[in-house]
């Protein structure tokens, strides 16, 4: 019996030191960029696991991808749509206070959803439709003009445009159905959720 015993503990501690020598030898996480030609691009989905998500209007007709990783960049473009997953199995360093960039061309997208388990949203940028989700984060949604639909299970929505309805405040969150700005012709629609962080909308 004392035998097994001594064989299991030398088992657990040579797992220990290969998992060890590996995490060391693991490449680094090094800033890398990707471009799509933005004409080809209609539907845009991100998720992340704990990551920030800053989305700007870019000065060409590039979309433009920037972010950190170990290896390569968990994006692909097919069909028209443009992927971007950082589950764990994609190789990406979760690191909480990381940030993934995404610049996007002046048109008109069929629909941009992006979400992440705990960081922040910001968004600047113009969809048919346009879907917000940060479990525990803030959103930030900066010229937008369209119909919204909104909603907090304990954050708050602050807007810097007038709406069309007043926040309904539910319990511990808050909630927002209404037209901010002016409507345009494309009847844009947003759709933002937050768990328990905050939502900021501004013209």
């Amino acid at each position: 019996m004392t035998k097994y015993k001594g064989n299991k503990w030398f088992v657990l501690i040579a797992a220990t030191f290969v998992i060890l020598v590996l995490a060391g030898c693991r490449e680094k996480p090094v800033e890398k960029t990707a471009s799509f030609e933005g004409s080809k691009v209609q539907q845009i989905k991100m998720k992340t696991e704990g990551q920030s998500i800053k989305v700007s209007r870019s000065k060409d007709s590039e979309v433009k991808l920037r972010m950190k990783t170990s290896g390569e960049l968990p994006a692909g473009l097919e069909a028209g749509v443009l992927t971007v997953s950082t589950e764990p199995a994609s190789g990406f360093i979760h690191l909480k206070n990381e940030t993934i960039y995404l610049e996007l061309p002046e048109q008109s997208y069929e629909s941009i959803r992006l979400a992440t388990a705990s960081g922040n949203i910001t968004f600047e940028s113009q969809a048919q439709t346009i879907s917000l989700n940060a479990d525990s984060g803030n959103i930030t949604v900066n010229g937008f003009t369209g119909e919204v639909d909104a909603s907090t299970q304990s954050g708050k929505i602050n807007l810097g445009v007038g709406a069309s309805t007043e926040i309904q405040t539910d319990g511990g969150g808050q909630s927002l159905k209404g037209t901010v700005g002016a409507a345009n012709t494309e009847a844009s629609t947003l759709s933002v959720h937050s768990a328990s962080g905050n939502i900021n909308l501004e013209e």
